[in-house]
């Protein structure tokens, strides 16, 4: 009984500690680089979390005349962080340079072959998975970003989660690509939201989602039908030149200041909103 005793209350105070616990960011690219799985509860993670900085990159891009280099690189394990707090920047993209010359500069891009999940994070500084490719599974349910974040021109190959995420700066899901079913549901966006000219083509749940600032579909495309039912639009709402098609729910959606559909088609003929 001793023993046992013993050893619950080791387990209780290792369990307290890990939840307590921090790791640099620099130490899970050394994870990364060495082959192994990364999976946190409750930790910490200190530094800005690069995976630009990866060992195991490839030059997809030469430099030169009117041209970018550009580097790919790749993250081959899984990744799991649950009820984390990031502390810096978290980047999948990443520019030399910041002068007036950046476009000349050698770029940097993360893939992701493994499944990712980010549960009930937060991340205190930018997020940036500018030009990645998910090819299996990302999840960010219950996120918070309380800085701007970039999926612009993103590639989800698999399903992909947002539900009950909350960001209070930009969003920028610009020409993002969503091969599979995408899940918003009950998210909130404290400034912008750009959706303008992203493809859902398997279908997206973005009921009860709350748009404090102005939100934008200009030219998305909806060819399985949007769930978009006690959805509140704060500002205004742009969906000019959208394409929807059935079933298209818009139950209970509060358009509380402009709502722009002109252009909008449903099922191929014009969509006149409300």
């Amino acid at each position: 009984m001793r023993f046992v005793f013993s050893f619950l209350v080791f387990s209780c105070f290792s369990l307290c500690l890990s939840a307590q616990s921090t790791i640099s960011a620099e130490k899970i690219i050394a994870q990364l680089n060495a082959g192994t799985d990364v999976a946190l509860t409750g930790v910490t993670i200190t530094g800005d979390l690069d995976f630009t900085l990866l060992d195991d990159r490839e030059e997809t891009q030469k430099g030169g005349w009117g041209s970018q280099q550009q580097w790919k690189y790749h993250v081959r394990n899984s990744l799991s962080f649950v009820d984390c707090t990031f502390e810096g920047n978290v980047w999948a993209y990443r520019v030399e340079g910041k002068g007036s010359n950046w476009k000349s500069e050698p770029v940097h891009i993360a893939d992701f072959h493994e499944d990712v999940l980010f549960r009930n994070c937060k991340f205190e500084e930018d997020v940036n998975f500018k030009y990645t490719r998910f090819h299996e599974k990302a999840d960010f349910p219950g996120a918070d970003f309380e800085e701007a974040v970039g999926f612009k021109y993103t590639e989800f190959n698999e399903p992909a989660d947002f539900s009950g995420i909350e960001v209070e700066g930009d969003a920028d899901f610009k020409y993002t690509k969503f091969d599979r079913y995408v899940n918003i549901a009950a998210a909130t966006f404290k400034e912008e939201a750009d959706f303008k000219y992203t493809k859902f083509p398997r279908g997206v749940d973005l009921s009860d989602v709350v748009f404090e600032d102005d939100a934008v579909f200009k030219y998305a495309e909806f060819p399985q039908g949007v769930n978009l039912a006690n959805t509140r639009f704060r500002r205004d709402a742009d969906f000019k030149y959208t394409k929807f098609s059935s079933p298209a729910n818009f139950d209970g959606t509060d358009f509380g200041n402009d709502a722009d559909f002109k252009y909008t088609s449903l099922d191929g003929r014009d969509f006149k909103g409300r």
